[in-house]
Protein backbone atom coordinates (compact mmCIF):
# COMPACT_ATOMS: atom_id res chain seq x y z
CA UNK A 1 0.00 0.00 0.00
CA UNK A 2 1.17 3.59 -0.95
CA UNK A 3 1.01 5.78 1.86
CA UNK A 4 -0.58 9.34 1.21
CA UNK A 5 2.97 11.15 1.73
CA UNK A 6 4.46 9.25 -1.12
CA UNK A 7 1.47 10.08 -3.51
CA UNK A 8 1.32 13.85 -2.21
CA UNK A 9 5.13 13.79 -2.75
CA UNK A 10 5.18 11.97 -6.39
CA UNK A 11 1.99 14.03 -7.48
CA UNK A 12 4.05 17.30 -6.10
CA UNK A 13 6.92 16.67 -8.38
CA UNK A 14 5.15 15.27 -11.30
CA UNK A 15 3.30 19.02 -10.95
CA UNK A 16 6.82 20.94 -10.81
CA UNK A 17 8.28 18.84 -13.74
CA UNK A 18 5.00 19.69 -15.70
CA UNK A 19 5.22 23.50 -14.98
CA UNK A 20 8.67 23.76 -15.34
CA UNK A 21 8.54 21.83 -18.67
CA UNK A 22 5.69 24.05 -20.01
CA UNK A 23 7.51 27.45 -19.19
CA UNK A 24 10.03 25.50 -21.26
CA UNK A 25 7.92 25.05 -24.08
CA UNK A 26 7.35 21.97 -23.89
CA UNK A 27 3.66 20.43 -23.07
CA UNK A 28 3.52 17.44 -21.08
CA UNK A 29 -0.01 15.07 -20.39
CA UNK A 30 -1.03 13.74 -17.02
CA UNK A 31 -2.42 10.06 -17.46
CA UNK A 32 -3.79 7.58 -15.33
CA UNK A 33 -0.49 5.99 -14.37
CA UNK A 34 2.52 8.63 -15.64
CA UNK A 35 2.74 12.35 -16.49
CA UNK A 36 4.31 12.27 -19.89
CA UNK A 37 6.11 14.51 -22.55
CA UNK A 38 5.95 13.55 -26.00
CA UNK A 39 8.91 15.88 -27.21
CA UNK A 40 12.51 15.58 -25.10
CA UNK A 41 11.96 18.36 -22.06
CA UNK A 42 14.67 20.69 -20.80
CA UNK A 43 18.23 18.71 -19.48
CA UNK A 44 17.75 17.66 -16.00
CA UNK A 45 14.01 16.67 -16.69
CA UNK A 46 12.45 13.55 -17.15
CA UNK A 47 10.81 12.73 -19.90
CA UNK A 48 8.02 11.03 -18.03
CA UNK A 49 7.14 10.45 -14.15
CA UNK A 50 5.01 7.38 -12.97
CA UNK A 51 1.87 8.25 -11.06
CA UNK A 52 1.22 4.89 -9.42
CA UNK A 53 2.84 1.89 -8.71
CA UNK A 54 1.19 0.01 -11.02
CA UNK A 55 2.33 2.07 -13.82
CA UNK A 56 4.09 0.31 -16.98
CA UNK A 57 5.88 0.53 -19.74
CA UNK A 58 3.05 0.30 -22.18
CA UNK A 59 2.18 3.72 -19.77
CA UNK A 60 5.35 4.92 -20.76
CA UNK A 61 7.03 4.58 -23.82
CA UNK A 62 4.06 5.27 -26.85
CA UNK A 63 3.78 8.93 -25.32
CA UNK A 64 7.45 10.15 -25.29
CA UNK A 65 10.35 10.39 -27.15
CA UNK A 66 12.17 7.17 -26.33
CA UNK A 67 14.98 7.68 -28.37
CA UNK A 68 18.28 7.49 -26.38
CA UNK A 69 18.61 9.43 -23.78
CA UNK A 70 14.96 9.57 -23.60
CA UNK A 71 14.76 9.70 -19.32
CA UNK A 72 11.51 8.13 -16.84
CA UNK A 73 11.69 8.66 -13.14
CA UNK A 74 9.92 5.80 -11.87
CA UNK A 75 8.19 7.14 -8.72
CA UNK A 76 7.80 3.88 -6.86
CA UNK A 77 10.85 1.67 -8.16
CA UNK A 78 8.27 -0.56 -9.69
CA UNK A 79 8.95 -0.33 -13.20
CA UNK A 80 10.82 -2.49 -15.63
CA UNK A 81 11.92 -0.94 -19.44
CA UNK A 82 13.01 -2.52 -21.83
CA UNK A 83 16.12 -0.81 -23.98
CA UNK A 84 16.78 1.47 -20.50
CA UNK A 85 18.98 1.66 -17.40
CA UNK A 86 18.93 3.18 -14.03
CA UNK A 87 20.78 6.28 -14.02
CA UNK A 88 20.20 6.77 -10.32
CA UNK A 89 18.09 5.62 -6.86
CA UNK A 90 16.93 8.48 -4.44
CA UNK A 91 14.47 8.59 -1.44
CA UNK A 92 11.39 10.26 -1.53
CA UNK A 93 11.15 12.19 2.05
CA UNK A 94 8.97 14.54 4.05
CA UNK A 95 10.92 17.37 6.02
CA UNK A 96 9.15 19.01 9.38
CA UNK A 97 9.38 22.14 9.66
CA UNK A 98 11.33 23.33 12.88
CA UNK A 99 11.85 27.25 12.28
CA UNK A 100 9.85 29.90 11.40
CA UNK A 101 12.86 31.87 9.97
CA UNK A 102 13.62 30.77 6.94
CA UNK A 103 15.11 31.42 3.10
CA UNK A 104 13.67 34.42 1.31
CA UNK A 105 11.68 33.78 -1.72
CA UNK A 106 11.62 35.57 -4.88
CA UNK A 107 8.77 35.97 -8.06
CA UNK A 108 8.88 33.58 -10.59
CA UNK A 109 6.84 33.35 -14.03
CA UNK A 110 4.24 31.16 -12.73
CA UNK A 111 2.52 31.36 -9.26
CA UNK A 112 2.61 27.88 -8.29
CA UNK A 113 6.53 28.24 -7.30
CA UNK A 114 9.16 30.73 -5.73
CA UNK A 115 13.29 30.92 -6.07
CA UNK A 116 14.52 30.24 -2.58
CA UNK A 117 18.36 30.34 -3.51
CA UNK A 118 20.50 29.33 -5.69
CA UNK A 119 18.88 26.59 -7.43
CA UNK A 120 16.29 25.58 -4.71
CA UNK A 121 12.99 25.86 -5.57
CA UNK A 122 9.41 25.70 -4.30
CA UNK A 123 6.61 24.48 -5.77
CA UNK A 124 2.73 24.22 -4.64
CA UNK A 125 1.48 20.73 -5.76
CA UNK A 126 -1.72 19.54 -5.47
CA UNK A 127 -1.52 18.35 -2.11
CA UNK A 128 2.21 19.09 -0.61
CA UNK A 129 5.30 21.70 -1.53
CA UNK A 130 8.16 19.97 -3.16
CA UNK A 131 11.18 21.39 -2.05
CA UNK A 132 13.62 20.89 -5.44
CA UNK A 133 17.11 21.16 -6.32
CA UNK A 134 18.66 21.94 -3.14
CA UNK A 135 22.05 22.84 -2.69
CA UNK A 136 24.05 23.08 0.61
CA UNK A 137 23.37 22.08 4.37
CA UNK A 138 20.61 24.49 5.37
CA UNK A 139 17.74 22.51 5.49
CA UNK A 140 16.21 24.39 8.43
CA UNK A 141 16.32 27.52 6.43
CA UNK A 142 15.08 25.85 2.82
CA UNK A 143 12.09 24.76 4.51
CA UNK A 144 11.19 27.21 6.56
CA UNK A 145 11.19 29.30 3.51
CA UNK A 146 9.46 26.73 1.74
CA UNK A 147 6.40 26.57 4.33
CA UNK A 148 6.40 30.49 4.55
CA UNK A 149 6.23 30.68 0.41
CA UNK A 150 2.98 28.35 0.88
CA UNK A 151 1.56 27.76 4.23
CA UNK A 152 -0.48 25.23 5.45
CA UNK A 153 1.04 21.67 3.23
CA UNK A 154 3.28 19.77 4.10
CA UNK A 155 6.96 19.62 2.61
CA UNK A 156 8.72 17.54 0.79
CA UNK A 157 10.94 16.38 -1.89
CA UNK A 158 13.89 13.25 -2.94
CA UNK A 159 17.77 12.71 -2.26
CA UNK A 160 20.48 10.60 -2.73
CA UNK A 161 23.99 10.56 -1.41
CA UNK A 162 25.44 13.32 0.73
CA UNK A 163 22.15 15.62 0.57
CA UNK A 164 19.69 12.37 1.45
CA UNK A 165 22.47 12.20 4.69
CA UNK A 166 22.22 15.38 5.40
CA UNK A 167 18.31 15.34 5.24
CA UNK A 168 17.94 12.76 7.40
CA UNK A 169 20.07 14.57 9.41
CA UNK A 170 17.64 17.31 9.82
CA UNK A 171 15.07 14.95 10.23
CA UNK A 172 13.43 13.89 7.46
CA UNK A 173 11.25 10.98 7.15
CA UNK A 174 12.05 8.57 4.11
CA UNK A 175 9.10 7.89 2.35
CA UNK A 176 9.98 5.34 -0.19
CA UNK A 177 12.77 4.97 -3.55
CA UNK A 178 12.48 5.93 -6.70
CA UNK A 179 14.55 5.38 -9.74
CA UNK A 180 15.36 7.46 -12.81
CA UNK A 181 15.74 5.55 -15.76
CA UNK A 182 17.48 6.39 -19.11
CA UNK A 183 17.64 4.94 -22.77
CA UNK A 184 20.41 3.88 -23.72
CA UNK A 185 19.17 2.64 -27.06
CA UNK A 186 16.80 3.46 -29.79
CA UNK A 187 13.21 2.58 -28.46
CA UNK A 188 10.24 2.19 -30.98
CA UNK A 189 6.74 2.13 -30.44
CA UNK A 190 7.03 -1.64 -31.11
CA UNK A 191 8.86 -1.63 -27.78
CA UNK A 192 6.18 -0.51 -25.12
Amino acid sequence: MVRPPLTAAVSANAAWCDVFCRISGVSGAFGPHAWTAPARTPELFPDAVTLSPDAIAADILPFVDASAGCSVKDSFASLDLPGFEVLFSATWLHFPVRSSSGWPSSASPDPSFVHLRGPTVAHRGPAAVGLWNFTGDDWAGAVAGAAAAFPGLPIVGYERGDELASALAYGATPLGELRVWVATCQNGPHDA
